[in-house]
C-alpha cells in the first residue's frame, strides 16, 4: 500500500459522533416554531449547506444573525386566522391556544366543528310488560293440563304443590288474556 493511509478508527466513528451531535443540538432547542404550518419542510439548498462541523456557538450565532421575515399580508377574501401568542398585540389576551400539530402528519390540522347538540332521545320504553306476557303465555298451558289433572283427582301431592307453584308465578305475571 504506497501512499495510502490506513483508515483510523476515528474516522470510522466520525458519521456516528456527527450524528450524536445533531441529536444533542436538537435536544437543546427550547422552541421551534414553523413558519408556514401545514406544509412539508424542504432542506435547504446543498449550496447553502457547510462542509464541516459546526460548533453550537456558531449555530447560534447564525441563528441571531438572521433577519426575522416581516408578516405578509393576508388576501382580503380568505377568512381570518388565529395569531399566535407571539404574535399579538401586548396589551390583548390571548383567546385560544393555537391548533397544536399532529405528530407525523404536514397537512394541518382540521378546523374545529361547531356541530349542534344532538337531540335528546326519549328514555326507551320499559319491555317488563312484553316479558311478563311471554312468560304468562310460555306457563299457561302447562298450568292449564294441571289444573285439569287435579279436577279429575289424578295429581300426587308432590304434581299438586307444582300446580299451586306455577299459578302463583302465573299471577305474579299479571292477568292473562281470560282474565286469571
Amino acid at each position: 500500500m504506497v501512499g495510502m493511509t490506513p483508515i483510523r478508527p476515528t474516522t470510522a466513528l466520525l458519521p456516528v459522533a456527527a450524528a450524536l451531535a445533531a441529536l444533542a443540538l436538537g435536544a437543546c432547542a427550547t422552541e421551534v416554531h414553523d413558519e408556514m404550518p401545514g406544509r412539508a419542510q424542504a432542506a435547504p439548498p446543498v449550496s447553502a449547506q457547510s462542509g464541516g462541523l459546526k460548533t453550537l456557538r456558531q449555530i447560534q450565532a447564525e441563528e441571531n444573525a438572521r433577519p426575522v421575515p416581516a408578516p405578509r399580508p393576508e388576501p382580503a377574501p380568505a377568512p381570518p386566522q388565529k395569531l399566535s401568542d407571539a404574535s399579538q398585540a401586548p396589551g390583548q389576551p390571548p383567546t385560544q391556544p393555537p391548533p397544536v400539530r399532529r405528530r407525523g402528519s404536514s397537512s394541518p390540522p382540521p378546523p374545529p366543528i361547531d356541530q349542534p347538540a344532538t337531540p335528546a332521545l326519549p328514555a326507551p320504553g320499559s319491555t317488563q310488560g312484553l316479558t311478563d306476557r311471554a312468560k304468562r303465555d310460555l306457563m299457561s298451558p302447562e298450568v292449564d293440563r294441571l289444573r285439569t289433572e287435579d279436577a279429575m283427582g289424578r295429581l300426587d301431592p308432590l304434581q299438586q304443590r307444582d300446580l299451586l307453584r306455577k299459578q302463583q308465578d302465573l299471577r305474579q305475571y299479571g292477568p292473562g288474556p281470560l282474565g286469571y
